[in-house]
């Protein structure tokens, strides 16, 4: 019984490499690590996916260029159904190229052979130690761990846009989070950023390919599945990423008959579908409102951004979207702006989430490229979102809206339109 405990306690590696000696040599190196323990080796990808499917290992060290199957496509398949498995590639190869192919498939880490005994053990550390962080900050208490099970979408959310009428809510960092936890929790999730002309989405995950929204339009034919995966940009967390175009001149390219067939595709296609919209109601953005199963409208405490946030629901209710509306409050925890009982009682709606305020993570996971609920899990801000993902899987639950009540502030908020 205690040998089975202490195997538990050990992290769980299997090594993947079509050369029998170098299969040899990591597993005599990694021998002398008292908390590891080698579970498997396999000689090519597809021996890879049996050994993964078998000993659900914490760790695979994964070659890319093998027989049968190389190190790419087994890293892809790896990441995608076993989200809890961290890939690490080893490779001769070190060329930027080859290092983004590995992290588009979800890899986690890159080894560059020959490569020492303190470096191979220090990056299975890092890697098992930020994907166990991923899980715990990912899992609904009472729910088992995201790599042994599938949340499902109880409220069948399959489309869900973020928009506001206001810039600078942080309805593109909410967005991109909100994608990766639910991501997180082995939904297959898509990201597009439908701001066209200024959409910072490929900035959040610090994405340099060109390949955008645009090219939809650009390889003039009809859009179909082949088409938009082969536009998919297939970021490390697991969120399939659709960016806007890198130059404003190209929005125009992306037609309503191309957008609708590209919602279509993405709906079949995705367990959940994550929208980001500009601050306005274009024909796009609101084809996507009408196509959406959730809008979430962020809002903070302060009279502006309450104006344009109840301009939003007015125009939402008038075209009969009002009740696909949640609001989320944003920066909730700040020490000034208006009560939030006021607020809620001036849109006539309650918040549905409140996410708590840490500009300097926030600013910082920017800055980085990589999403704080991956880079930060621990903080409160990126909880917050967590317990976000957990509403949109089970469902919001929503009171009554505070009663009508008249006072100075509710007479400056009472804005006609």
């Amino acid at each position: 019984m205690r040998e089975v405990e202490l195997l538990q306690e050990k992290i769980k590696v299997v090594v993947v490499d079509d050369v029998e000696q170098t299969r040899t040599d990591i597993k005599r190196l990694l021998y002398f690590e008292e908390d590891m323990v080698v579970v498997g080796e396999a000689a090519n990808g597809k021996e890879a996916l049996k050994i993964v499917a078998q000993e659900s290992p914490d760790v695979v060290l994964m070659d890319i260029n093998m027989p049968v199957m190389d190190g790419i496509a087994a890293t892809e398949t790896i990441t995608m159904a076993y989200p809890h498995v961290s890939v690490i590639i080893i490779s001769i190869q070190g060329e930027q190229e080859y290092l983004k192919k590995a992290m588009v498939a979800g890899a986690r880490e890159y080894l560059v052979k020959p490569f020492s005994s303190e470096e191979m053990s220090s990056t299975i550390r890092q890697a098992h130690r930020l994907s166990r962080r991923r899980l715990n900050a990912s899992t609904p208490p009472g729910e088992e761990p995201p790599g042994e099970k599938k949340l499902r979408l109880q409220n069948r959310f399959k489309i869900i846009t973020f928009f506001c009428g206001k810039g600078g809510i942080g309805k593109t960092t909410l967005a991109a989070n909100l994608a990766v936890v639910l991501a997180s929790s082995r939904l297959k999730v898509a990201l597009a950023d439908l701001d066209l002309q200024f959409g910072d989405v490929s900035v959040f995950f610090n994405l340099n390919e060109m390949q955008n929204i645009s090219d939809l339009a650009a390889e003039k034919q009809e859009v179909n599945r082949e088409l938009l995966d082969s536009l998919l940009i297939r970021h490390a967390s697991g969120v399939h990423i659709l960016p806007a175009p890198f130059s404003p001149q190209e929005a125009e390219k992306v037609n309503p008959d191309i957008f609708q067939e590209m919602l279509a595709l993405l709906r079949e296609q995705f367990d959940c579908t994550v929208i980001d919209t500009p601050a306005s109601f274009d024909e796009l953005t609101l084809m996507a409102l009408d196509q959406s199963d959730l809008i979430l409208l962020p809002v903070r405490r302060e009279i502006a951004a309450i104006k344009n946030v109840k301009a939003s629901l007015d125009i939402l209710r008038s075209l009969n979207f009002g009740g696909k509306v949640q609001v989320l409050l944003n920066q909730a925890d700040m020490g000034f702006g208006i009560e939030i009982e006021d607020l809620e009682r001036s849109l006539n709606l309650q918040i549905a989430h409140k996410i708590v305020n840490d500009e300097k993570t926030v600013v910082a996971s920017l800055n980085k490229g990589v999403p704080f609920v991956t880079e930060y899990a621990g903080t409160e801000v990126a909880k917050s979102m967590v317990r976000l993902g957990e509403k949109v899987v089970k469902g919001f639950h929503q009171a009554e809206p505070a009663a009508p009540r008249k006072k100075a502030l509710g007479r400056l908020l009472s804005f006609n339109y």
